[in-house]
């Protein structure tokens, strides 16, 4: 067990379950992140120490996602005012995770916008919805082979839209 979960008293966990931390330069469009951000988005986690352009991250990004937190971002950083986001975005092995993202831009003396830090962290639990989905199948076939057609038919359904990606909610935090 590390140091930190010994203080804090817990359990050792994974990189992927591990909140990560950034800091974005604005004049240089450097973003600077640790190992856990590098793993959620699916980065080096060499390069992120030394820095990366943002595009780099929001490449990463699920597409339907990405102009809600490109929009959040933006104005985040036009206001001052601290953001939350909730979107998708694609791990190392191309899945896809849900996170939450808290962020906040600060200004130079001059009052310009200047450095942007904050944490993001994984919101899916993916054992719970693949259980879900696993005890979905199990009735759609137990529906199927004792004839009852309309629930099969609801069934089904269920089991397309748990498939689907989850939508993102994006809210502001003012």
């Amino acid at each position: 067990m590390s140091l930190v979960n010994r203080a804090l008293g817990t359990s050792e966990f994974s990189f992927t379950e591990e909140p990560g931390i950034f800091t974005w330069d604005l004049a240089t469009d450097k973003v600077y992140a640790d190992s856990a951000l590098a793993n959620l988005f699916g980065l080096d986690p060499e390069e992120t120490l030394t820095g990366l352009p943002v595009i780099r991250y929001l490449d990463r990004i699920h597409p339907d996602d990405k102009p809600s937190v490109a929009k959040a971002i933006s104005e985040s950083v036009i206001t001052g005012n601290p953001y939350r986001c909730d979107y998708r975005v694609f791990d190392r092995s191309g899945q896809i995770v849900g996170v939450a993202a808290l962020g906040r831009c600060f200004r130079d003396e001059a009052g310009n916008p200047s450095q942007y830090a904050g944490i993001v962290f994984p919101t899916n639990d993916h054992g719970e919805q693949d259980e879900l989905s696993a005890h979905c199948k199990a009735a759609l076939k137990i529906a199927r082979s004792s004839g009852l057609r309309t629930t099969a038919d609801a069934l089904e359904a269920i089991v397309k839209e748990l498939a689907k990606p989850m939508p993102s909610d994006v809210a502001q935090v003012h």
